[in-house]
């Protein structure tokens, strides 16, 4: 891009905060041992990071209807009795349409294998991406999200 002064001056489009930006391919780790968690989230990365931490903080990790896990890191912290790093979360991947969210999540899981995601509620995708998603994990910049939870 251009950077002349004019260009400076006369940007008008602002960039929101990282904990804002929606489309996002994100990565929480585990304080106590080596489980990662790759997810995404198409609203803004903040209001999910709020979900997975209300579930943990409420020891409602697991919907008590449908069995299903609500919050994958919720539910290592609260049953094995490790510490999320609620503090250190981070973007692997900010899209710019809600249309590859799952591609390129499936790409981190297949390609990052980060063992608090469960395999079989991942995304579908065609076994046909399967040769293009190490080249779609190699796009991955992780940057520090931002998010701060006042008590971890």
């Amino acid at each position: 891009s251009n950077t002349s002064l004019r260009n400076l001056l006369t940007k008008t489009k602002t960039t929101p905060p990282s904990s804002q930006t929606p489309n996002t391919i994100y990565e929480i780790s585990c304080l106590d041992c080596p489980a990662k968690y790759n997810g995404q989230t198409y609203r803004p990365l903040l209001d999910r990071m709020k979900e997975h931490e209300r579930c943990y903080r409420l020891n409602n990790a697991v919907d008590d209807t449908t069995d299903r896990v609500k919050s994958a890191p919720a539910h290592h912290s609260l049953t094995t009795g490790h510490n999320i790093a609620w503090n250190d979360i981070h973007i692997l991947k900010s899209l710019p349409s809600r249309s590859h969210l799952d591609l390129t999540e499936q790409a981190a899981i297949s390609t990052r294998k980060p063992s608090m995601n469960r395999t079989d509620s991942a995304p579908k995708c065609s076994t046909l991406w399967n040769p293009i998603l190490p080249k779609i994990s190699s796009t991955f910049r992780p940057t520090d999200s931002g998010i701060l939870f006042p008590n971890y």
